[in-house]
């Protein structure tokens, strides 16, 4: 669900990246009272994982011209709380933006809030609403797709809104809004069950790293438990990313290409100079363009290698935004904590 620039007026995009820019400040600031040497650790490894799991694009049932793939501020939120789920995502999608060219460089502000910030805290919100004061195996399953579901649909209704107040759209606004409503309601469901396999994982082996802190005798030392989510993050990116659909996400199809229906003719029009001379400085600028080399005939090795090291850059930025932001000595378990 990555926004491209030209999704956006420049007023828009500059004012939503100072707005996230800010809301990021002040997470910061919260989030020292929670980072503690485990903690920090599980950010860096949760951080990691969801890069890899990000270049995963399946098909959707239903939609057969269009593919999603997992979001994970829910998964996130859950497991690290919302304030440093927060900032473990928000460093996912600069990552993506500045290395590879996923998402505009304009469009970042708006990324943030709609990929990190915004589903951090409103799917933690709805995980903890449901799973109440007495938590169960399955009312946490149940919270789990519930918060993934509801918090991508925040995500994807923000993004026509923010195209609406640009003056981009050529369709009215609720013919966008349904689409979009639509096809996340599918990717959410899927990111759900997703999310509830690793819940249920980690549930098994580690149940004190859960958010709700469930009662149970730990089977495995955390030292295992990094081990075994560094090593399914290997195996997702230098395995299942070869694998990963090549048909347009939930937004792209939305708006601007199905394969499926080739009368279909892009709903945007944004002829601005600006967006145009920030897309192509951001498309010199960026490494690993679309996750391979700038070659026409680049091997599939080449997305594999990219996983390796976006997963790698994204666990050494939050260390280092972590050690940065932590307080010497903090007090407060951010597993136990919302």
């Amino acid at each position: 669900m990555h926004m491209a620039n030209e999704l956006l007026s420049v007023p828009i995009a500059t004012g939503t990246l100072a707005l996230a820019g800010g809301g990021l400040v002040f997470i910061c600031r919260q989030a020292q009272r929670f980072i503690t040497p485990s903690r920090l650790a599980m950010m860096g490894v949760m951080g990691a994982f969801v890069f890899a799991a990000q270049m995963v694009n399946f098909p959707l049932p239903l939609l057969p011209g269009t593919s999603g793939h997992l979001v994970g501020a829910v998964l996130l939120s859950i497991i690290l709380g919302p304030w440093l789920g927060s900032i473990v995502m928000a460093s996912v999608v600069v990552l993506q933006c500045l290395i590879f060219q996923d998402g505009g460089l304009l469009a970042l502000g708006c990324n943030l809030i709609n990929m990190a910030l915004v589903p951090c805290f409103a799917g933690y919100g709805i995980y903890r609403w449901i799973l109440g004061d007495h938590p169960t195996r399955v009312r946490m399953y149940v919270a789990g797709v519930t918060a993934c579901v509801v918090a991508l649909e925040i995500g994807a209704i923000l993004v026509p809104i923010q195209a609406a107040m640009s003056g981009v759209l050529l369709v009215p606004f609720h013919t966008f809004l349904g689409t979009m409503v639509g096809v996340h309601l599918i990717i959410g469901f899927i990111e759900g069950l997703v999310t509830t396999a690793v819940l249920a994982y980690l549930r098994q082996v580690r149940p004190d790293v859960i958010a709700d802190c469930p009662t149970g005798q730990p089977r495995w030392s955390m030292a295992m438990v990094y081990v075994s989510l560094l090593v399914l993050t290997l195996a997702i990116g230098t395995g299942l990313a070869l694998l990963a659909s090549e048909k347009p996400d939930g937004l792209e199809w939305s708006y601007a290409d199905r394969p499926d229906q080739p009368e279909f003719e892009p709903i945007i029009v944004n002829e601005n100079p600006t967006i145009a001379s920030v897309d192509a400085l951001h498309a010199r600028m960026a490494p690993l363009p679309d996750y391979t080399i700038r070659s026409d005939s680049a091997a599939a090795g080449w997305t594999s290698f990219a996983a390796v090291i976006g997963s790698g850059l994204t666990m050494a930025l939050i260390w280092l935004v972590g050690w940065a932001i932590r307080r010497k000595e903090p007090v407060i378990d951010a597993s136990c904590t919302g």
